[in-house]
């Protein structure tokens, strides 16, 4: 084939970016200290890059090739890593670690964020400074006898929350709220962790009091044995299988009689 020499050429775009790194106009490494906002947090993120890079653990280039359950124990194993070293390393070297997770791995950061961006979020946006601490003294952050999944979208409603139909009756001779699915439709729907790992739910539910509606409000629901992982009395779980991605994390649905 001939080039017409009056068509300007286009360059080819790996050869250009390595001829412009040979003699950039600027120092890069101190460009890096001034994105990341200072030395020691650079030299942290490549340590951590390092760890992450050695450890089998976080391995991607395999995900293609393993089956569902070894995609979901895979996914359990780094979320207990990973909670282990929140609550022993300092605070600044976890949210750093948390980020570059995010980016090495996002279907796992989606399963990890299910739990503590959304299950603790609740607690933290919705419980008192006294219920928070009962649920912290549970293990809701360290993962230690609570793992959560966040109950809000409906087979009938997605995340219309003013539309949701689970119901939560207050019963005073007891002193507890009755948590029921009445319809098909109320059935809480492609729930995070809810087939197989979660043992508690922030569910988003009509409240009922004395016959009288209160629009909806978030109630802990406790979904498993925290020892056996057995389903509690009146709770129904299925699970939605394989996705064409983030299988991670284990979707599923469930349903509440009373």
């Amino acid at each position: 084939m001939t080039l017409d020499a009056n068509i300007p050429q286009v360059a080819d775009p790996k050869a250009s970016i390595a001829e412009e790194r040979k003699a950039p106009s600027f120092p890069i490494r101190e460009l890096t200290y001034w994105l990341d906002g200072d030395k020691k947090v650079t030299e942290l993120k490549e340590q951590i890059m390092l760890e992450l890079e050695r450890d089998p653990l976080w391995r991607v280039s395999d995900h293609p090739n393993l089956t569902l359950a070894e995609t979901r124990e895979r996914a359990m194993k780094k979320i207990r890593r990973l909670a282990d070293q929140a609550t022993s390393r300092p605070l600044e070297e976890t949210m750093v670690r948390m980020s570059i997770i995010s980016v090495v791995d996002p279907g796992f950061w989606t399963r990890f964020g299910v739990h503590f961006g959304l299950f603790f979020g609740a607690l933290q946006g919705q419980a008192s400074p006294a219920q928070l601490a009962y649920w912290m003294e549970k293990g809701a952050f360290t993962m230690q006898g609570v793992t959560g999944c966040f109950g809000m979208t409906e087979l009938g409603h997605g995340s219309n929350v003013a539309g949701l139909e689970t119901i939560a009756t207050f019963d005073p001779n007891t002193d507890e709220f009755i948590v029921h699915s009445p319809t098909i439709t109320a059935t809480k729907w492609w729930i995070g962790g809810a087939a197989h790992t979660a043992t508690h739910c922030a569910v988003y539910a009509q409240l009922l009091v004395g016959g009288k509606r209160y629009g909806t409000k978030t109630f802990v629901v406790q979904l498993r044995d925290t020892q056996t992982f057995e389903l509690m009395p009146g709770v129904n779980i299925g699970d939605l299988g394989k996705k064409m991605g983030r299988d991670q994390i284990d979707n599923g649905w469930i349903r509440f009689t009373h």
